[in-house]
C-alpha cells in the first residue's frame, strides 16, 4: 500500500487557503493591505512571499489581479476560473491532497469550455 502524505504547513503561515483568500480580496479591492488583512497576514509578509522563488505562482496571480478587466468578456480577471484551478491543482500536487481543497470532488456533467491553458 502507498504511504499517505500529510499536508505540510508552511513555516511562514501562507497556506494555500490564505493565498487564495488574499488573491480573491486583491482582485476585488486592488488593495494589498486589505487583502493581507482578509487572509490574516501582514502586508510585509505578502510582499516577502511574492519575492521568493516558491511564491512565483502567487506573484503571477497577484500581477493578474491588477490587469485591467477585459470589457468584452465582462468577468473579473481572477473569476474566470483557469488560473484559480491552476493554483488549486498546484497545491494539491504539492500537498498530495486532492480531496480537501475545494470541498468534495464532484463529477462534471458539462464539458469544460474554459480550458485555454
Amino acid at each position: 500500500m502507498g504511504q499517505i502524505r500529510t499536508p505540510k504547513t508552511r513555516s511562514d503561515g501562507w497556506t494555500a487557503e490564505r493565498q487564495l483568500r488574499f488573491l480573491d480580496e486583491l482582485a476585488r479591492t486592488r488593495c494589498v493591505v486589505s487583502a493581507a488583512a482578509s487572509a490574516g497576514m501582514s502586508r510585509e509578509s505578502a510582499y516577502r512571499l511574492r519575492g521568493r522563488k516558491d511564491g512565483a505562482l502567487f506573484a503571477v496571480l497577484w500581477d493578474r489581479a491588477f490587469q485591467p478587466e477585459r470589457a468584452e468578456i465582462h468577468i473579473h480577471p481572477l473569476a474566470d476560473g483557469p488560473l484559480m484551478r491552476l493554483l488549486g491543482n498546484h497545491y494539491r500536487r504539492e500537498r498530495g491532497d486532492f480531496s480537501t481543497i475545494g470541498g468534495k470532488a464532484r463529477e462534471c456533467t458539462e464539458p469544460d469550455r474554459t480550458r485555454t491553458l
